[in-house]
């Protein structure tokens, strides 16, 4: 602040110096005439007015002073990043600055006459209480943190100075938002349990790269305790990269340019034992970009390196064993080809030869079906025709002795009885070779076929035709094929099958014709259906495939009897007959 202004009651003291200035001015001591003192008197009077002037200005220079010192103050009252309170003794407030008002979320105006007791924290009014009334005591600076009333936008705990001022009337407060102050507080003691915490080693240099700090793992790592690597530059854990080299330049270059760096170093323990870090150099700036810490972390990683050689050398012995053990591969695969190749030609040549083996199954079974066709034919036009010859002549024979009582009457009976069983003989042989009913049609065959079943052993056989009409669609090679399977069917029902009962079923859907031959027999098992000596079967099954139809048995159920179902699809057929004739 200015010093005061003197008071206008300097007059007199004026006028004295007026005085002597007056006289200093005279050109001698020597008595004055009348004229002379009138003279020295306006002389005093215009001195003494010079010095009033003088003095006035001085009054008006140290009031512009003092106002320009009041406005500084209230300036930086108003503006001050802190709080300003003054209460009356009974804890009202009667003055605050903008800062108190935003800290206690209050407009300004509307604080004043409320006591600041109502702005703390219920728990904590009584201690502010008795910290007010201690101020009062003892007239010290005091301080005291306390927490603020819940409420949006105001602090949540403030930190006060106090103290009276002289007259003892106020007390003035600064009042500070500590908040942020605890959050970076807790902020910084859980970085520091980090720390303390994690694995890897943190060294921290200040500026002049020397130690300033180090973590436990730090400790645990290289064996040197903090208070004796607290001061000295890092390079006394020895470090370099590589076997003898100096930890490189371009390291330093590049943390400085790009204020990090990573790579592996090798360093030294306390007890001179070395070993290899994995480090991460972090450089800290200021905001006038002045370095302030360099931070180095690290960890062991000599057995990693270790077990990366061992794997490394095990890699290339594996990549020698590989490259044996893929020559053995490629002269075994070579062999292999080989043999696969020589297989294919095997069983290619399997596959031709089954071929042939089919078509001349084929052709003997037609060769074989033509054949019964033919001796049926020769036993009917030649044997038949004889013993039906041979037949009239004994039956002539017979009638001319028949009123006499010549002894070869009977022998000419017995001879005609014997032509007869023969000509029935003859005739099952016939039908045997090839029923002359097939010439009629296969329906009309296999009606002839069930019925000569039903005689033969007396069991039910029933036929369901799904349409009668279907008979006519068939191709010859499928009409024997399907009589034939029949024929075998009905005769390995009769022999093996103990059944009561057979049903037989044909019938013609989406141009695939279908039989099946069904009894309820004990059934095939499946160790009866892989007998070498199960020709029947087997004869079927080539049947059907050779024109390229489907065989099939229902699944083996002990006492459910059998069921054989054989498929055709004509079209398929009708064109293999075709290209067949």
């Amino acid at each position: 602040m200015s010093k005061r202004a003197a008071p206008p009651t300097a007059a007199a003291p004026a006028r004295a110096r007026a005085g002597r200035e007056a006289a200093r001015r005279t050109a001698d001591g020597t008595a004055a005439s009348d004229a002379q003192r009138q003279l020295h008197e306006l002389q005093v009077s215009q001195i003494e007015l010079e010095l009033q002037q003088q003095v006035l200005a001085e009054l008006l220079e140290q009031k512009d002073a003092a106002e320009a010192g009041l406005v500084r103050y209230t300036e930086l009252y108003e503006q001050a990043p802190v709080g300003y309170l003054s209460l009356w003794p009974d804890g009202r407030i009667c003055r605050a600055n903008l800062a108190a008002a935003a800290l206690l979320a209050c407009p300004r105006d509307d604080l004043l006459g409320r006591t600041f007791e109502q702005f703390v924290a219920p728990e904590q009014q009584a201690g502010l209480r008795r910290f007010l009334a201690g101020v009062y005591a003892s007239g010290a600076h005091s301080v005291l943190e306390v927490a603020l009333f819940a409420w949006p936008g105001r602090a949540g705990r403030v930190r006060i100075e106090a103290n009276v001022e002289r007259d003892g009337g106020k007390c003035r407060m600064v009042v500070t938002d500590i908040g942020d102050l605890h959050a970076r507080e807790a902020a910084r003691r859980r970085a520091y349990q980090v720390l303390d915490s994690i694995e890897e080693a943190v060294l921290v240099s200040g500026p002049d790269n020397r130690v300033v700090a180090v973590n436990p793992a730090f400790t645990r790592i290289t064996g040197y305790q903090a208070e004796e690597a607290i001061g000295r530059d890092p390079g006394f854990l020895g470090r370099h990269v590589g076997a003898g080299q100096a930890f490189p330049l371009q390291a330093w270059s590049r943390l400085l340019a790009h204020g990090s760096w990573q790579g592996e170093v090798h360093n030294l323990k306390r007890d001179g034992t070395p070993f290899v870090s994995a480090m991460s150099l972090t450089l800290v700036r200021g905001e006038d970009g002045a370095v302030l810490n360099y931070i180095s972390v690290f960890s062991d990683i000599t057995a990693r390196k270790q077990a990366e050689r061992a794997l490394l050398e095990l890699s290339r012995e594996l990549d020698a064993r590989v490259v044996a053990r893929t020559a053995e591969l490629t002269a075994a695969n070579l062999a292999l080809r080989q043999e696969v190749a020589e297989r294919k030609r095997a069983e290619a040549a399997l596959r031709q030869s089954r071929e042939q083996l089919r078509k001349l199954g084929d052709h003997l079974a037609t060769v074989k079906e033509n054949e019964r066709k033919r001796i049926a034919r020769e036993i009917h036009d030649e044997l038949g025709q004889n013993l039906l010859a041979l037949r009239l002549d004994l039956s002539m024979l017979g009638q001319r002795g028949e009123g006499d009582s010549s002894p070869l009457q009977p022998r000419v009976d017995a001879m005609l009885d014997n032509v007869d069983s023969t000509i029935k003989s003859v005739r099952g042989i016939m039908n045997q070779l090839r029923p002359s009913v097939l010439d009629l049609g296969l329906q009309a065959a296999i009606e002839w076929q069930i019925g000569e079943f039903r005689k033969r052993s007396g069991l039910s056989c029933r036929l369901l035709v799904d349409n009668a009409d279907l008979f006519a669609a068939l191709p010859g090679e499928i009409e024997i094929v399907l009589f034939r399977s029949l024929q075998e069917s009905l005769t390995n029902v009769l022999r093996h099958a103990r059944a009561s009962d057979v049903q037989i079923r044909l019938g013609l859907a989406g141009g695939r014709l279908e039989l099946s031959i069904e009894d309820n027999g004990i059934g095939i098992a499946p160790r009866r259906r892989g007998k070498a000596d199960a020709f029947g079967l087997v004869g079927i099954a080539e049947r059907v495939d050779a024109l390229g139809g489907s065989f099939a048995l229902a699944p083996y159920v002990e006492g459910s009897g059998c069921c054989l179902r054989l498929g055709f699809d004509l079209a398929v057929a009708g064109a293999q007959e075709e290209a067949g004739g």
